[in-house]
This record gives C-alpha cells, sequence and structure tokens, in this order.
C-alpha cells in the first residue's frame, strides 16, 4: 500500500472488513465540544484541574476556533491550559493569551543545528516566542524532553539556564522529563521503522542532578516528570 496516495478521505475505513482500519478523532462544532468537556465539570471542581488543548499542535489548527474555545471556557470559569511546541507565529499565541491560565511550552534543543536535525525546524522562532510571552506576562511551566545520546547533557541544560536569565525567562515550573518510546508502536501502524536505539532515558540520579543545576541557578520550582 503506497500511503503517499492518501486523501485522507475515509474510503478505506468502509472498504476493509471487520474494522480493519478506523478514523481516529472527530470533527466537532464549537458548542457541541463545550458540551463534551463539561461532563468533566466535577472532576475539573474537585481536582483544581482544568482543560489543555493539546495535539498534535493546537495553535497551527484554525486560530478562529482555537481563539473561540479558550474564550468560551475562560468565562465559564473554567482553567485553560496550552501545550504548545512554540513554532508558531506569536500572533497565534497572542490571541489566547487573555484567556489561556498556563502554557505548556517545550524546550527540546538549544542548538540550532541539532534541532534542525532531530525535529526538521529551526529553533529561532521557538526562543523568540518564548521571550516575547514571557515579556507579555505569560504564565509558563516550561517542559524539557531529555534523551541520553541527544540532550541529556549538563552543557544542554546550561545553555537553557544561560538564555533564560540572558532573557529574563521565569517559568512557573520547569518539568524534567525523561525520553520514553510509547509512541513506537504507531510506527508499525504506520509502515514505519521505528530504529532509534541510540536512544534512551537517563537515570534518576542523573534527573536529580539535573534538578539540582536548576535550583543552585535560582530557579526553584523543578519538577522530575509530568
Amino acid at each position: 500500500m503506497d500511503r503517499t496516495l492518501c486523501q485522507i478521505c475515509g474510503a478505506c475505513v468502509a472498504a476493509c472488513p471487520h474494522n480493519a482500519r478506523e478514523i481516529a478523532g472527530k470533527e466537532y462544532e464549537l458548542p457541541a465540544l463545550i458540551r463534551e468537556l463539561e461532563k468533566d465539570r466535577m472532576f475539573y471542581e474537585q481536582s483544581g484541574g482544568g482543560i489543555t488543548l493539546s495535539g498534535g499542535e493546537p495553535l497551527a489548527q484554525d486560530m478562529d476556533y482555537i481563539e473561540e474555545l479558550a474564550r468560551r471556557l475562560h468565562t465559564k470559569g473554567y482553567s485553560v491550559n496550552i501545550d504548545t511546541c512554540g513554532c508558531v507565529p506569536y500572533g497565534h499565541i497572542r490571541r489566547v493569551l487573555p484567556y489561556t491560565d498556563t502554557f505548556l511550552y517545550d524546550i527540546k534543543l538549544m542548538d540550532p543545528k541539532a534541532h534542525r536535525e532531530y525535529t526538521g525546524v529551526d529553533n529561532g522562532l521557538i526562543l523568540e516566542n518564548l521571550k516575547a510571552l514571557s515579556a507579555d506576562g505569560g504564565k509558563i511551566n516550561l517542559r524539557l524532553p531529555l534523551t541520553g545520546g541527544v540532550n541529556a547533557t549538563k552543557q544542554h541544560l546550561t545553555d537553557i539556564i544561560q538564555f533564560l536569565q540572558k532573557n529574563a525567562v521565569n517559568p512557573y515550573r520547569i518539568h524534567l522529563l525523561k525520553y520514553h518510546s510509547a509512541g513506537s508502536g504507531k510506527y508499525a501502524r504506520l509502515d514505519r521503522l521505528y530504529d532509534h536505539s541510540s536512544m534512551a532515558a537517563p537515570d534518576a540520579q542523573w534527573l536529580e542532578q539535573a534538578a539540582s543545576l536548576f535550583r543552585q541557578s535560582g530557579f526553584q520550582n523543578i519538577q522530575i516528570g509530568g
């Protein structure tokens, strides 16, 4: 099967027997989506949690829809959080800023060449957006995925610390996230090879040392994991 010919029309789902294929995801009109989200209202109230727009990249979607969704949820009193890689026009971030309680913001690599090698894009826009979001008063939970063989190094952490200090970016919380291969099963479903044998999760001792490095540099709200 040549997947490059796929038009995402869904015809193959109907043609395959025994539910061998399925459509992943569902489209909602905005009022219907809000009704769906409000089914869990009591859990938000009991836990103090809220609603996170994630993905994929939510800020690469229809921004009229995303902004209005965030605005309506905010108006109803829900905590609204946005999980973003930051590789979007800053205007998209600015549109949802008034309605967003917390931005979950990723930094994967500081070196632009390495960032392009592993992600396919330069990191310049991501870092500029982080500076702008901080300057505009956004509450930021900085998320640092750490992978042995890629970026689980003291130099990488030092580069992040220096960037944050130089640009007066003071995240509300910094999450140190160790590498995992939970998504590896998706590769087989796409007929693609998962060949990341050189990647590994840093051990607990290394993560504790990483947390200490941030604390010694003045960043106190450090969390290992989620």
